[in-house]
């Protein structure tokens, strides 16, 4: 959770009187922290998401200097930009007001007579108590997934946030990517929330409620009453905005199954947790649980030594084949791949179809099974996607 800069700035009926000019749509960015800022040279030293005050002094000795500085902020994320005006800057260039509003940038203008000090202040206090509230949103959250017997106290702290007797639906992002610290972390997140409510605002998504739990590398996503055609859209702003841990095929997105409650949030949490390890296991952005099929099975069994050793018993009469254990079990592989088609078979492991048909024969043999129907295969076919699993298999730590 986070403070908007429009429900910071709008708080205790606008005291100091900030009136938005230009950059409307991003007027629910989150806002982290506030500064003064007078000379443009520390903003490469911003995180994301500050709010900067400025009286545009500078503009005295260089017109256009708020253009260049507003040029920067945009293109470091920071949250909006609020202007002390009636001394140095009397009224915004139009050319500045247009670039705010081609990129959704919120620029605000607040009276000469405020005194800056006094608003930096008063922001700096609620941002705080505004993250010692989230500290205990994230923790009550963790509650509810965690299936901790304190129902009545998370369902307390949740009803301030959440419809807790409508839908939910959770999306487990990952990133697999160990050199990243904390703060990369935090910036990326700052930004990926300021795209969500972006979202829900353009959409109209009054009813809707979004919520983000960080937890080392990962982001769990809580959607409350969040229509399942929405999470196509969702799925892009999250790829968009780590779209360096796509590109370097480290993000991993795992989509639960909706629950009508939140006391349901543990099952579509795990189901997201599930779907997250095929992701990875597949080597894709990002799966849903409802698209996993049987998968749903093997992925969802937490003891995994269960999952090996029903491979290791099925596979046993193969790989005791002294010399020619690998070569059956390809074969194995393609045989089913290619719906038991000899000549499909023998021109995917580019042998001749007698060579072929002699080593299933064998093999068969060694099985002592037909290989004729597709329930004949379904135990190997099982067995050699876990032992797929087993390969590509990556250790991660639960949330």
């Amino acid at each position: 959770m986070s403070l908007t800069l429009k429900k910071l700035c709008s708080e205790n009926n606008n005291q100091f009187r900030l009136t938005l000019c230009a950059g409307q749509d991003g007027y629910h960015n989150a806002v982290t922290w506030v500064y003064m800022l007078e000379d443009d040279y520390i903003i490469p030293y911003f995180h994301n998401s500050e709010l900067v005050v400025t009286t545009g002094i500078k503009t005295v000795q260089d017109p256009s200097w708020l253009m260049t500085l507003v040029f920067k902020l945009v293109n470091q994320h920071v949250a909006g930009l609020i202007i002390n005006v009636g001394k140095f800057i009397e009224d915004i260039p139009q050319d500045v007001l247009d670039y705010c509003n081609e990129h959704d940038f919120p620029l605000l203008t607040m009276p000469w007579k405020i005194h800056m000090t006094d608003m930096i202040q008063n922001f700096c206090m609620r941002i705080i108590r505004e993250r010692y509230d989230s500290s205990i949103h994230d923790q009550a959250l963790n509650d509810a997934i965690s299936g901790r017997d304190n129902e009545a106290e998370y369902r307390e702290i949740l009803s301030r946030y959440y419809d807790l007797e409508s839908k939910f639906t959770v999306i487990l992002v990952y990133i697999n990517r160990p050199g990243d610290n904390i703060r990369q972390m935090e910036e990326m997140n700052y930004l990926f929330i300021n795209r969500i409510r972006h979202f829900k605002a353009t959409h109209g998504l009054k009813t809707s409620k979004f919520g983000l739990v960080s937890h080392e590398n990962y982001e769990l996503m809580i959607t409350n009453n969040v229509d399942q055609s929405c999470f196509p859209d969702l799925v892009r702003i999250i790829t968009d905005v780590y779209s360096d841990a796509v590109k370097q095929k480290a993000l991993f997105i795992g989509i639960g199954t909706e629950v009508s409650d939140i006391s349901q949030i543990s099952k579509s949490y795990n189901r997201a947790y599930t779907a997250m390890r095929m992701a990875i296991y597949r080597n894709t952005p990002y799966i849903s649980f409802e698209d996993m099929g049987f998968y749903k099975i093997l992925f969802s069994v937490k003891d995994e030594e269960v999952l090996y050793s029903y491979a290791d018993e099925i596979l046993a009469p193969l790989e005791a084949a002294e010399g020619k254990a690998q070569s059956y079990l390809e074969l194995l592989k393609a045989y089913i791949e290619n719906d038991r088609s000899l000549e499909r078979t023998a021109a995917a492991l580019f042998l001749h179809r007698n060579t072929v048909n002699y080593r299933l024969q064998k093999m068969k043999e060694l099985l002592n099974s037909p290989l004729k129907t597709v329930n004949d295969l379904f135990p190997y076919q099982v067995a050699l996607a876990i032992r797929d699993m087993e390969m590509k298999s990556i250790k991660l730590e639960e949330p």
